[in-house]
């Protein structure tokens, strides 16, 4: 007999952070907390209470932190394609900018690659469980 007392199994521990980094003045600007709850190697879906315009430019740090370890993408241009407001907060659609040396170089592309088959395979495990 088994000493587990969980009634379902326990899903891996991940924790997918982001941050836009906002232009404060002329010469200042500073990494922003910011709610992702969209992704894909395309590009991902943001909420936050900064303003940004359609078809600007933003610069994005993303962080994927799993119990084998992390996968972190420093810096990734996105350019906003898509903006809804919700109360005091907007939603915005960001397309990584491939066209960038940034991705081109590196392992940035590889890294939201990897990044999107680990959310994948977290949702599906997720829905198996629930169905359990």
């Amino acid at each position: 007999m088994s000493d587990e007392r969980r009634q379902k199994p326990r899903l891996p521990w991940i924790k997918f952070n982001s941050k836009v980094k906002v232009r404060r003045g002329l010469f200042s600007s500073e990494w922003i907390e910011i709610v992702p709850f969209d992704y894909s190697k395309y590009g991902m879906g943001i909420q936050t209470d900064e303003i940004f315009e359609l078809k600007e430019t933003v610069n994005l740090s993303i962080s994927l932190e799993m119990e084998v370890g992390v996968v972190q993408i420093d810096l990734i241009p996105g350019i906003v394609r898509y903006r809804e407001k919700h109360h005091s907060r907007f939603d915005y659609g960001i397309e990584f900018d491939y066209a960038s040396k940034i991705i081109a170089r590196g392992t940035v592309r590889s890294d939201l690659e990897h990044i999107e088959q680990v959310l994948t395979k977290h949702e599906q495990m997720k829905a198996r469980l629930e169905d359990m």
